[in-house]
């Protein structure tokens, strides 16, 4: 390593042996081309990987002897030198340059042809049409379709339109292959999976963006720093600096102001975004992958911020924050005859920075400012900004008193540390009672105040009940109380509907009912898909987690619901803010169901970094999840750590407390400690055999029968009755595998490797990878259909049902009809896998001598 070179630098290579990554990348067959004669065209953008595709193309022609011509064209040189031909110190390229004699096959490899200077080109064509010399001429293309085209590259265009050359696709990266590529450049998995989501979604399908992100993230891991955020403040300087600001070149004035407003007001409405920029243009964005749509009804709107920042510098802070000030003045000139929240809190930043009080505001009524500010305080509120939020409700609180914006108020002075200032009862609303309970319970808040009751208010009252009675494994009651807010007409409110289907469905599953439990979680996907979702990430994350926690507890197949939830995972990292610690959680139950126990750790502690507030009941169950799935996997140490870590309260619910005993248990077995581990069983069969949770009570005393429990086949004959109407068959399993344990003697003395192995089996985790798609299995695909295969490959390429209908002009509905289909044709368990074996499948066909994939020349 020279004295220049870091240790935490990506490798210097982009190819998987001898396989460079992308479509139509295959550097032999370019160079067999080029021996036979036929000249080639390589387009793409930039960081598409032309130069290293163009120098493997120059190895494989020296590997078979020959040595061509390699003319590395630059605007530098444009504009220092008077011909590329001349500056390539060859004696064929001065040849060339005159019009004289050449030897035979001569082969001219030309890098960055769009920079080449007038007689060069004219060198080069001339040869290329006179049949003297072969080419392949490499050619960097503007990213986006309305940016301005070099006249150098149309005249290149012509040497295929017109029959002389035939031409390379050199695309983006697919998402597929950045992810190939990632791993190539950073070995041994150095990221956690929010940080791999968030650099692929940073780099925009660029190679050359791509390998400076994951320099910057690999630094930063070095320095012990978070690498989302270390990538979004040292994109300003450096190498990352450089390539970014290449990599935006080609947007114009309009489209860097549409990017940064974006960027600055993260989440606008679509429908807002194009009051203050151009619809086009907006669009333009969004095809082009700058801009994130999450697919919601209000379609809001995420600029990809590593890029929006190169934005920003581009266009200069002055220009950057009149393009800001300009959509707050619109904001404040209409009135409130539309809203937007993410420009509401920018507008309460420029009053609290501007302006000493509201009364000194002229011309904004008292109204328009309330509503500014409790938008300001509950937007500052959930993304974990506490401080901001004391401040837009203490600045308010100047002249105006607003119950909605103290109770904001408080909660941010309570996160914040600082004692009460006050304990003067709080009037809220009925409809933003919900909002206080979604905080926390504040004994301030009078939750019995007549002020404004509704039926609606009354169901909501009902469904906080069905709630605590999961919670507290009455789940019988939640049943019923769930059933009740089901039948409410006034239970209009998505968020609402989709928490009373989730809560039957963990409620049915705690009782064995699986037809019901499938019944309420397909009804809540319905809802995802009725497109009416959900306009919050979180939310979506908390309902796919649901979805998958169920399926968890019943003990039935959750690729699927895995598989949802790492994509919205996904999504919800190129939301960014907050959303990035309910990712982080997110990415954590992934890991744990894909029996991956170290990486959910690592996701875990990547979570605890980022979210802006710890605690809570569900935090404590993923960490004891997390705990859990250590202890069984062979990490007794961090398992012991991961629960140390747990802070359960004595008020905690009963589902929290089960949990904790459970996982104590298990983590003493894995330790050795079975007397111990033995007691905690028992304790876990005290509190589930109190309640109706029979799914609970087969796994507790499946425990007690594995760990060798005096009392274990007692227990089995209590649980026997109750397990006959349970329809989950993995209970069944469970029993018949208690009852193999007494016979067997499996626990009776110390730890052994069965007794790990029986107590990972209650959890239903697959302890296999994910089939990866350079390993899938060579099943035979011939089955499917032509439109079955298509769709196979979108989704290898990672693109959601969504997309894909969109792609196709076909229904949701359609594309997953014809995934069912194809899974069971081909045997696949999940849609990603039905991908990989069609990739698979495609490659065991291919024998690699056919030349790259191309267009043929327009001339015949």
């Amino acid at each position: 390593m020279t004295r220049w070179e870091q240790a935490h630098r990506s490798r210097r290579s982009d190819h998987e042996g001898d396989d460079v990554i992308g479509d139509g990348r295959r550097p032999d067959a370019v160079a067999d081309a080029l021996l036979g004669g036929r000249s080639i065209v390589m387009g793409g953008p930039l960081g598409s990987g032309k130069s290293y595709l163009r120098a493997r193309v120059v190895d494989a022609l020296r590997q078979r002897g020959v040595d061509p011509i390699v003319v590395r064209a630059s605007a530098v040189l444009r504009r220092t030198y008077a011909d590329a031909l001349a500056a390539a110190s060859d004696s064929r390229a001065l040849a060339l340059l005159r019009d004289e004699p050449t030897p035979p096959s001569t082969i001219i490899v030309v890098d960055d042809a769009q920079e080449l200077d007038a007689t060069s080109l004219a060198a080069v064509f001339r040869a290329v049409h006179s049949n003297r010399a072969t080419a392949l001429i490499a050619v960097t293309e503007p990213r986006l379709p309305t940016a301005s085209r070099h006249d150098v590259v149309d005249v290149i265009h012509d040497l295929w339109l017109s029959g002389n050359a035939d031409r390379i696709e050199l695309p983006r990266l697919s998402p597929g292959d950045a992810d190939r590529l990632l791993t190539v450049f950073a070995p041994h998995d150095p990221f956690d999976s929010v940080t791999r989501a968030a650099i692929l979604w940073s780099a925009d399908g660029s190679r050359l963006l791509l390998r400076a992100l994951v320099d910057a993230g690999l630094a930063a891991l070095a320095e012990n720093r978070d690498p989302i955020a270390a990538i979004a403040d040292d994109a300003s300087h450096g190498a990352l600096a450089a390539v970014l600001h290449a990599h935006m070149r080609d947007l114009d004035d309009e489209q860097l102001r549409a990017l940064v407003l974006i960027d600055r007001a993260a989440g606008i409405a679509r429908a807002d975004a194009t009051r203050l920029a151009r619809a086009a243009v907006v669009h333009e964005l969004r095809v082009s992958g700058l801009v994130y749509d999450d697919g919601s009804t209000s379609h809001r709107l995420t600029a990809n911020r590593v890029l929006a920042r190169a934005a920003e510098r581009a266009l200069g802070r002055d220009v950057s924050e009149a393009v800001v000030s300009e959509a707050l003045d619109r904001l404040l000139r209409d009135e409130g005859r539309w809203w937007s929240t993410p420009l509401a809190r920018l507008l309460a930043d420029r009053w609290v920075r501007t302006v000493t009080r509201p009364a000194d505001l002229d011309g904004v009524s008292q109204g328009l400012v309330e509503r500014v500010i409790l938008d300001a305080a509950r937007e500052a509120n959930d993304a974990g900004d506490a401080s901001d939020a004391a401040a837009y409700a203490a600045w308010m609180r100047a002249d105006i008193t607003v119950p909605a914006i103290m109770l904001e108020h408080r909660f941010a002075v309570a996160r914040l540390g600082a004692p009460p200032t006050e304990d003067r009862v709080l009037d809220v609303a009925a409809d933003e009672r919900r909002r206080a309970r979604a905080l926390v319970t504040f004994p301030s808040v009078n939750d019995t105040a007549a002020a404004r009751t509704s039926s609606s208010a009354a169901g909501r009252g009902s469904l906080l009940r069905a709630r605590q009675a999961v919670a507290d494994l009455r789940l019988r009651d939640a049943v019923v109380l769930t059933e009740h807010v089901r039948r409410d007409p006034d239970t209009s409110c998505l968020r609402d509907r989709v928490d009373v289907e989730m809560l039957t469905g963990m409620a049915r599953a705690y009782l064995g009912e699986t037809s019901a439990m499938l019944e309420a979680l397909n009804r809540a996907m319905r809802l995802f898909a009725s497109g009416a979702s959900f306009d919050d990430t979180f939310d979506r994350l908390s309902a796919r987690s649901y979805d998958l926690a169920c399926r968890t507890v019943a003990g039935t197949d959750d690729a699927e619901a895995v598989d949802r939830l790492a994509f919205e995972r996904d999504m919800a990292v190129r939301a960014g803010g907050s959303a990035l610690a309910a990712a982080s959680l997110a990415a954590v139950l992934v890991e744990i169901r894909r029996g991956r126990v170290l990486s959910a750790r690592r996701e875990l502690h990547a979570a605890a970094a980022r979210a802006p507030y710890r605690g809570g009941e569900s935090l404590a169950m993923i960490e004891l999840e997390t705990a859990y799935g250590l202890a069984l996997f062979g990490h007794p140490h961090e398992a012991r750590q991961a629960l140390d870590a747990v802070d359960v309260s004595s008020s905690a619910s009963r589902m929290l407390q089960h949990s904790l005993v459970s996982t104590s248990s298990v983590v003493a077995a894995a330790d050795g400690r079975i007397d111990e581990a033995r007691s905690y069983a028992a304790d876990s069969w005290a509190l589930s055999s109190a309640t109706d949770a029979v799914m609970l009570q087969i796994r507790d005393a499946h425990r007690l029968a594995v760990l060798g429990h005096p009392y274990a086949e007692q227990t089995l004959a209590e649980v026997r009755a109750a397990a006959e109407r349970v329809e989950a068959p993995t209970a069944h399993a469970l029993l018949r595998d208690a009852e193999a344990a007494i016979a067997d003697g499996t626990g009776a003395g110390k730890l052994s490797a069965q007794v790990l192995q029986r107590l990972r089996a209650a959890l239903s985790i697959r302890e296999e990878h994910d089939v990866d798609a350079t390993g899938a299995p060579p099943i035979a695909t011939t089955a499917l259909t032509a439109r079955e295969r298509e769709i196979a490959h979108l989704v290898e390429r990672g693109l959601s049902n969504r997309r894909i209908a969109e792609v196709l002009f076909v229904s949701v509905r359609t594309v997953e009809s014809h995934i069912y289909q194809a899974r069971a044709k081909v045997g696949a368990a999940t849609r990603r896998e039905l991908g990989a074996i069609v990739a698979h499948d495609g490659q065991a066909h291919d024998d690699g001598s056919a030349p790259p994939r191309r267009q043929m020349n327009a001339g015949g």
